[in-house]
């Protein structure tokens, strides 16, 4: 291992990464799934080397390229620059930089999975510190207050080292997506980020030990959900309250229209309601008033929807949480509900406020998530 005086530096072999900072302690690191089910995507970089994930071959010997396109064809596992590979995963370095997928920069390494028959999955694996840094400002804003950005760190980095374990053996740590946390890469990271991450190094969110499933969400609208209406499990730490700081974001109110045709193409995976929606009618909802069971009216049927699936049919960035009442008039559904998000665990603009009214990180995580500690974990 070279010693650097950058605050990380990086010894890559086949397959494996290893990080250390300057005081040579080793660093954790995490694999983000950046891409998934593409059947193609372009790669460029300074000098990339291209391996055998599981042997260390190294392909295409003394060529090194500034772009390259990597596909997944029929016959052969995977194909680079029209040239068929036979290895059953592919690893990428650039020693000289990082990488550029989609106008988006990464750090460390990638890589390349075939899946399926047809598809291809991209992971990033780096630093899991870093990766902190390069979630921040696609989460929240760094500009908030620090004690907020600070919580929201731990927070994902509970959530983090959470879904690591708990899926160990499979080719990812987390989704860089709403499906998990969003990352993107080195494109937004900022000084106030990394000195967040810095400040809060290893903490993670305790519950008896262990780290806790860590969930979040934008905005509550007022009241935060219980988790057994959204997960299987248990998680005493997660419970529905009153948050009374979120009432300045902007995603405390909304308001969507669709017509009763776009409606029913939302829904195209159920085959039996017709061409059109007719009617909704809101079924029970849970104690922080979010709606458990939607039915939907069709021309020829009625079909009863989970509240979470039908926001997920319609869109969860056009339908923001399942906290809402809706009419008909004129063959128009017109929604208006309270917060944005599942409404679990802890509320990111609630934070905020929270900050500002001068509470600071820990007292903010021990609020929403009741009865945790805050402290290091090596598991």
């Amino acid at each position: 291992m070279r010693v650097c005086s950058v605050f990380f530096c990086f010894l890559i072999s086949a397959g494996v990464l290893i990080s250390s900072s300057v005081d040579g302690e080793a660093q954790e690191t995490l694999r983000a799934l950046i891409l998934r089910d593409v059947s193609q995507f372009t790669i460029a970089g300074e000098e990339m080397v291209l391996k055998d994930l599981t042997t260390g071959h190294l392909f295409f010997h003394n060529r090194k390229w500034t772009s390259i396109i990597i596909e997944r064809s029929p016959g052969a596992r995977l194909t680079v620059r029209g040239l068929g590979i036979s290895a059953p995963a592919l690893l990428l370095t650039s020693p000289r930089g990082s990488f550029l997928i989609n106008g988006r920069r990464y750090r460390a390494q990638i890589r390349v999975y075939p899946v399926n028959s047809r598809d291809l999955w991209v992971v990033n694996e780096l630093p899991q510190e870093d990766y902190l840094v390069g979630l921040i400002n696609w989460e929240i804003s760094s500009q908030w207050p620090m004690e907020a950005v600070k919580a929201q760190v731990v927070a994902a980095r509970t959530y983090a080292v959470f879904q690591k374990m708990s899926r160990q053996g499979e080719l990812f740590d987390v989704e860089s997506t709403v499906a998990d946390q969003v990352y993107g890469g080195m494109e937004r990271e900022d000084f106030r980020s990394r000195k967040a991450v810095k400040e809060t190094a290893k903490e993670i969110v305790l519950y008896r030990g262990a780290p806790a499933f860590a969930v979040y969400h934008s905005c509550c609208g007022g009241k935060t959900e219980s988790p057994e209406y959204l997960w299987a499990g248990t998680f005493p730490y997660l419970r529905s309250m009153d948050c009374p700081y979120c009432l300045d974001s902007p995603h405390f109110v909304w308001n969507y229209q669709v017509d009763g045709v776009r409606l029913r193409s939302a829904l195209e995976q159920i085959s039996s309601l017709g061409s059109r929606v007719l009617g909704i009618r809101i079924g029970p909802r849970s104690e922080s008033q979010r709606i458990l069971q939607v039915s939907v009216q069709g021309e020829r049927d009625r079909v009863e929807i989970p509240g979470p699936d039908f926001r997920k049919f319609l869109g969860r960035d056009l339908l923001r949480s399942t906290n809402f009442v809706v009419k008909e008039e004129d063959g128009v559904f017109s929604f208006a509900g309270l917060g944005w998000g599942h409404g679990a665990g802890l509320c990111q603009w609630g934070t905020k406020g929270m900050a500002e009214a001068g509470e600071n990180y820990l007292s903010i995580l021990r609020y929403y998530y009741k009865n945790v500690t805050v402290g290091k974990f090596s598991g």
